[in-house]
């Protein structure tokens, strides 16, 4: 038995809570087990503690058949909603933004949203363990405080995810529920939004402390220190934003929020600008660890000595205004090298940096989800049906190479979008990395801009190397969306195709292909937490503060020195320049811009359906319709003029308040008198 349990939440294959894969083993306790074997010995114990975590809800799949609204639950994607393919195919994300989601249907085939039972059971069988762990005989004292921790740390990531998803909870602390008592036994409450925060990351503290410092090579993807420190800091920003925080977004959406009971606010109603000053203190003891960095690749700024790949030479040109200092104080690399912005980005999630070597993952999964959703980013007749898309509004987000906006660029680096006829396109292709060029023939609006979008972003007329099948008709590829073309709708039976022009290449390795000889996808590791999030998290926290707060003897105030310091290493690892004096000039005006960032940096990574709603901007955000290229039309007959999307899945999409949170299922509404549903939720 290994000395560590692995609670990645990634092989859960193709259900919604399945086998135990992902646990390394294949066998575990069921319930009926007799509970004085359970604690006989470590072998015993162990297994019953992996039955708990194979219970937790799949936080990594963020596409289809999702235990979380995913991609589609916020802006940053679009699908064609249900279609048939061998099973009926569904977005778990569409099914909530459509409004077909109720309390008392919340989940599809293989997923549900319903994940509140479940994490009550993980949290039961903790507490269960708990009190047992000292009399394991064949447990020293070492091992008797990491199983510990670890417990604590499944226990606190249980809560984490009911309050992620639901909102606040009944937090049990080490009491297991007895089963046979009267329904008053049974009267409980939710406690309020911050009661749970400080219990949650209080557990997150406390298992830290126990946690091993890192993974090893046999055990990638277990729980360490710093993840446990890492989710503290992802929830104390999170209870730190508007939405939570007593802003006017709290007060909107949760004004009238109380407790039956006692008539107490579920969510403060009154600004507390301290819990920036924490939000700011954890993040930072990540920071502190000294264990992470940015990843990040050289490349040559040589043309004399330029780099050799496999799809040719290239060197890495960077705007003049990136500083060449050593990173992380700007692009250098030493010896004529730099940072190679392509591949220092893109090798995290396209599999092809091996996860032990990758000290950007603080907390990361396997390789099943990310690759479930292949297929539905894959174009047309190339093995995909390209049906999760990517809104014109999120294309237009990301930067042009120096940094500007579309709307700013520079003589340098110019947005050139008309006229919509054959003379707006390259007239001759460009290397920028190993894996990504602009081919001859390319959109203009397509070039000049930041190495984010050519990772991000699956674009008209983009190079799919697909570089694994032997077929030369089926790789190095110009893939187009244009109605006629090679990915087009006139590929589709069954009314499924790219509804906007976009899809996302993020987890796309050049190898990957599938369709053609030989056809294969790489492996690839999902990120739960990474570096770059707690950069950006510290940076955030510290633009909120007006005054100095001390936070565990550390001071933390609003220095803008520190948030470029921290910030920039981000900007410098894309390729771009750092923030500016206008950036800083005001809280509002740096909010904005890290909002941006996060949109950028974090594209696809399940982050933004909760930023958006933290931030307290979903509303606003559906009240925009979503835009797209005319895929409709051939290519120069209006189709790269951005259209607002008339497709099904896109015309019937309503979001309501309620949709800050998802409902309790009715079932456990009506065990519990006193247990109050969410705003707007039936009862």
């Amino acid at each position: 038995m290994k000395k560590y349990f692995i609670l990645s939440v990634l092989l859960l294959v193709s259900g919604f809570f399945a086998s135990c894969n992902y646990l390394n083993i294949d066998d575990y306790f069921e319930d009926t087990f007799q509970e004085d074997s359970i604690y006989a010995n470590k072998r015993n114990i162990e297994r019953y503690f992996n039955g708990a975590a194979a219970l937790l809800p799949v936080v990594d799949k963020i596409w289809e058949y999702g235990n979380t609204p995913g991609v589609t639950g916020s802006d940053e994607a679009v699908s064609c909603g249900d279609w048939n393919g061998m099973v009926v195919i569904q977005f778990s994300g569409t099914k909530l933004m459509n409004n077909e989601i109720t309390s008392s249907s919340m989940g599809g085939w293989t997923w549900d949203f319903n994940i509140w039972p479940k994490c009550y059971k993980v949290i039961r069988k903790v507490n269960t363990i708990l009190p047992h762990i000292d009399g394991v005989r064949d447990m020293n004292s070492f091992e008797r405080m990491e199983f510990r921790a670890k417990c604590r740390f499944l226990r606190a990531y249980a809560y984490y995810l009911i309050l992620q998803q639901n909102g606040p909870m009944i937090l049990l602390g080490d009491e297991i529920v007895s089963n046979n008592e009267e329904a008053e036994y049974y009267a409980r409450t939710r406690n309020t939004y911050d009661e749970c925060v400080d219990y949650i990351c209080s557990e997150f503290d406390e298992a830290a402390k126990n946690l091993p410092d890192a993974t090893t090579s046999m055990d990638q993807y277990i729980p360490t220190e710093g993840a446990a420190l890492a989710l503290a800091a992802r929830v104390r920003l999170q209870a730190a934003s508007p939405l939570y925080n007593g802003g006017e977004a709290a007060r909107r959406f949760f004004g009238d929020f109380t407790r039956c009971t006692d008539g107490d606010h579920y969510v403060s109603q009154s600004y507390d600008e301290r819990k920036w000053a924490l939000a700011a203190a954890a993040a930072k003891k990540v920071i502190d660890l000294g264990r992470y960095q940015l990843y990040t690749v050289a490349a040559s700024t040589d043309a004399e000595h330029p780099e050799s790949g496999n799809y040719g030479t290239y060197v890495v040109t960077l705007p003049q205004e990136v500083p060449t200092a050593e990173f992380p104080n700007g692009v250098g690399m030493g010896d004529k090298k730099v940072v190679d912005p392509y591949r220092s980005y893109a090798e995290m999630f396209n599999g092809e940096l091996a996860i032990n070597q990758n000290p950007e993952f603080i907390w990361c999964s396997s390789t099943a989800q990310v690759g479930s959703h292949m297929g539905y980013v894959f174009p047309l007749n190339f093995g995909g049906s390209s049906c999760l898309c990517v809104p014109q509004h999120i294309v237009d987000q990301f930067y042009m190479a120096d940094g500007r906006d579309i709307k700013n660029s520079s003589s340098a680096y110019p947005y050139i979008s008309r006229p919509y006829d054959k003379t707006c396109v390259t007239t001759e292709g460009k290397v920028l990395s190993e894996g990504y060029k602009i081919s001859q023939g390319t959109y203009l609006a397509y070039t000049n801009r930041e190495p984010r979008f050519y990772v991000n972003i699956g674009y008209s007329h983009a190079w799919w190397a697909m570089g694994s099948t032997t077929e030369s008709a089926k790789k190095n590829v110009n893939i187009d969306y244009w109605n006629g073309a090679n990915s087009g709708k006139n590929h589709s039976n069954n009314n499924v195709y790219n509804i906007t022009g976009y899809t996302s290449r993020k987890y796309i390795n050049p190898q990957d292909a599938m369709s053609g000889s030989g056809a294969r996808q790489k492996d690839k590791s999902f990120p739960i937490i990474r570096y770059a999030e707690i950069l950006l998290a510290y940076a955030e926290a510290l633009n909120n503060l007006t005054q100095a707060y001390e936070i565990d003897g550390q001071t933390y105030t609003r220095d803008t020195e520190a948030i470029k310091y921290y910030f920039n290493q981000i900007r410098y690892r894309a390729g771009i320049p750092g923030l500016t004096a206008d950036d800083l000039i005001t809280v509002e005006a740096f909010n904005k811009v890290v909002q941006r960032e996060r949109l950028i940096e974090l594209f696809w990574e399940g982050q933004r359906y909760y930023d958006i709603r933290r931030w307290g901007i979903v509303e606003d955000l559906e009240r925009e319709p979503l835009m797209g290229l005319n895929v409709e039309q051939a290519e120069w007959e209006g189709f790269y003029q951005p259209t607002v999307i008339q497709y099904k899945s896109i015309i019937e999409r309503d979001f309501k308040p309620k949709m800050v949170w998802l409902p309790l299922h009715l079932d456990e509404i009506r065990k519990v008198s006193v247990l109050d549903q969410n705003p707007g939720w039936d009862k």
